[in-house]
C-alpha cells in the first residue's frame, strides 16, 4: 500500500527533518538515505520502520541542516599541513628548485588540510531525530490504514461476485447429467432409429459421465476459501501473504470446475469468477 509521511524537530542548533513514502512490494524493504554522520542511525530508523510496516517497500531520507547562526571555526590539520610543507621541501632539494617553501594561501589550498568544526550534537540528538521519524511513520502508517479499509470495501464486492456464482454453478451442477442423458439418447435415436436401447449401457455411460464432471468438491473448497478469504480482510492483521495463497487455491478450483464443466453455463461462470480473482490477486498485492 501507498503512504507518505513528514515530521521535522529541533535539537539544539540541529533541525531534522524525515520524509517517509511507501509503494508496492511482495516483501518488505526499507531504504534509508542519511547525512554520512548520521549513518550510524540507520540500522535503528531500519527497526523502527520493520515494527510497523510488514510488507511493501519504504523509503526514508533523512536531512540534517544547521541553524545559520550557529558558531563555527575553521579547524587546521597540523600533521597534515607539515607533511605538505615537508614534502615541497624534498621536492626542491631534488629538482633544484629555488623555493621550496608553499605560501600559506597554497597550503591551505591542498586538500584536507582545513575544515569546519561545529559543536558537537546535543547528546539527545538522536532521541529526537528517532521522535521525527515516529512521527513521520505514524502518519505514513495511518495513511496505509484507509486505504487498506476502502481496498478492503473492493474486496468484500468482488468476493460476493464470487460467491454469488458458486451459488449459481451449484444449483445447475445437478442438471449436467440430466441434459447429458438426453442427449446421448438423441444421438444414439439417431443413430439406431428405432432400435431398442440398452438401458443398462446407457446408464453406466450417464454414471461415469456424471462422476467425471461432478464438481461438488471444488465448489465447497472454493466457497471455503472465499469465507477464509472475506474473515482475513477484517482480521485487522498482516494477512498479504495468506491473500496471495487463497487466491492461489481458489484460482486452481475455478481452473479444476472449468475442465470438468463440460457445461456452456457452467464454463461461462468459471470464466466470470476467475477473472474475479485476477481481479483479487492484482489488488492483493496491496495489502500488508
Amino acid at each position: 500500500m501507498t503512504g507518505y509521511g513528514h515530521d521535522s524537530r529541533s535539537a539544539g542548533n540541529l533541525t531534522f527533518t524525515v520524509d517517509m513514502r511507501s509503494v508496492n512490494h511482495r516483501y518488505s524493504e526499507v531504504a534509508c538515505r542519511l547525512p554520512r554522520e548520521w549513518s550510524h542511525m540507520e540500522d535503528r530508523l531500519r527497526r523502527l520502520v520493520l515494527a510497523r510496516v510488514k510488507r511493501g517497500r519504504v523509503d526514508v531520507s533523512v536531512t540534517v541542516e544547521r541553524a545559520a547562526d550557529a558558531p563555527r571555526q575553521a579547524a587546521v590539520d597540523w600533521a597534515l599541513a607539515s607533511a605538505y610543507v615537508d614534502a615541497a621541501r624534498q621536492l626542491a632539494e631534488r629538482f633544484s628548485l629555488s623555493d621550496g617553501r608553499p605560501s600559506a594561501r597554497e597550503l591551505l589550498a591542498a586538500p584536507g588540510v582545513w575544515r569546519v568544526a561545529e559543536d558537537a550534537p546535543p547528546d539527545d540528538a538522536g532521541d529526537r531525530l528517532l521522535e521525527c521519524a515516529e512521527s513521520a511513520l505514524a502518519q505514513l502508517v495511518a495513511m496505509r490504514e484507509a486505504e487498506g479499509r476502502y481496498l478492503a470495501e473492493d474486496a468484500a464486492g468482488k468476493l460476493t461476485a464470487v460467491g454469488a456464482a458458486v451459488e449459481r454453478m451449484r444449483a445447475l451442477a445437478p442438471a449436467v447429467a440430466d441434459e447429458y442423458r438426453e442427449r446421448l439418447r438423441e444421438r444414439i435415436a439417431s443413430a439406431l432409429g428405432a432400435a431398442p436401447v440398452d438401458e443398462q449401457r446407457l446408464a453406466a455411460e450417464i454414471a461415469y459421465f456424471a462422476e467425471r464432471s461432478a464438481i461438488d468438491e471444488e465448489l465447497t473448497r472454493l466457497g471455503s476459501h472465499a469465507a477464509q478469504f472475506a474473515e482475513l480482510l477484517t482480521s485487522g492483521e498482516p494477512v498479504g501473504r495468506k491473500l496471495d495463497f487463497l487466491l492461489q487455491e481458489m484460482n486452481r478450483e475455478a481452473n479444476t470446475i472449468g475442465s470438468k464443466a463440460n457445461h456452456a453455463a457452467l464454463s461461462a461462470l468459471a470464466v466470470d469468477v476467475k477473472a474475479e480473482l485476477e481481479k483479487l490477486r492484482e489488488q492483493s498485492q496491496n495489502f500488508e
